[in-house]
């Protein structure tokens, strides 16, 4: 065979030299690559399949088969060295029994895995697969997560979210609370963003204190019911309820909630995971709606796959 000038699309044309015979010969593994780089374009992009469709001059229908077999790809993470790094995590659920655990460093994504619920068990199993050691994790301090953390990672620092400890606080003690004990509460929550020095932080603890003694006999009230429990003694519940939540959840973050005062590069949010990382991913999902979990997960992977 020798080269025999090229077809009107541009691609070499060969000639057999003993029968006359012309042909264009065709690579299937560039084909594919092709088709693969074009599927990844379509995931990640804003082209719709009739958009991409009418660029290649074809059908809807070829385009999705085309595309067909690069739905069992399912992308996998590289390995992220995150020894001595600052480490932010975060579940995002795709549906009611499907969530995708998500690791990050301020570079980008570290890691990821896919599981039924947030669990300690699913983020012990989760954690267990990252091989190094963190200097810090940053993490809205979800159920099991904290325990599961000190679990794998024992000794570790741990910074709360700041968003997440206000926004459970500020829903609790509503946004116009009616005693003075939640008024007061509430006023001191929407101060923690304000603190970027120690001692801002003293001025805020002491507040925070001062008031926890003041209304201390105020938040342990308690209402018994005419209802008896198992053992036969009566059901009771705190008088104020969403105000002992508030101040628990408070009380219980603290330790772990002002470590950015102490070390600088820890930043005090799970933000660039939130808006930097799920919310795209959100968008990419509304954009490709429709599509069953299988595809969805094809679609998350790929994503952060591109975010490494």
């Amino acid at each position: 065979m020798q080269k025999w000038g090229k077809n009107r699309n541009g691609s070499t044309r060969f000639r057999c030299k003993y029968c006359g015979l012309t042909a264009t010969r065709k690579r299937q593994d560039l084909t594919q690559k092709y088709k693969r780089e074009l599927f990844a374009c379509w995931l990640l992009g804003k082209l719709s399949l009739t958009e991409i469709a009418s660029q290649y001059k074809v059908s809807r229908h070829t385009v999705n088969r085309w595309f067909t077999p690069f739905w069992s790809m399912e992308s996998l993470p590289k390995e992220v060295n995150i020894s001595g790094k600052v480490l932010i995590i975060d579940g995002k659920y795709v549906e009611r029994n499907a969530c995708v655990l998500v690791a990050c460093t301020l570079r980008g994504v570290a890691s990821w895995c896919f599981t039924g619920r947030e669990t300690i068990g699913s983020w012990l199993m989760y954690l267990g697969t990252l091989r190094h050691f963190p200097f810090a994790i940053v993490c809205d301090g979800g159920r099991g997560m904290l325990k599961a953390i000190k679990l794998r990672f024992p000794g570790v620092i741990i910074q709360r979210c700041q968003f997440h400890v206000m926004s459970y606080c500020l829903v609790r003690l509503t946004k116009h609370p009616e005693n003075i004990a939640s008024i007061e509460l509430r006023a001191i929550v929407n101060q923690i963003a304000q603190v970027k020095t120690k001692q801002e932080f003293g001025v805020w603890l002491g507040d925070y204190l001062v008031w926890r003694k003041t209304h201390h006999d105020f938040i342990k009230e308690k209402t018994y019911h005419d209802t008896l429990t198992p053992t036969g003694r009566k059901r009771w519940s705190y008088t104020h309820g969403r105000l002992h939540a508030a101040n628990s959840h408070l009380k219980n973050s603290i330790p772990n909630l002002f470590k950015y005062l102490l070390y600088p590069q820890i930043p005090n949010t799970t933000n660039f995971v939130e808006g930097g990382i799920n919310s795209p991913m959100q968008e990419k999902l509304r954009f490709h709606r429709g599509l069953n979990l299988q595809k969805r997960r094809v679609l998350i992977a790929h994503y952060l796959a591109s975010k490494q």
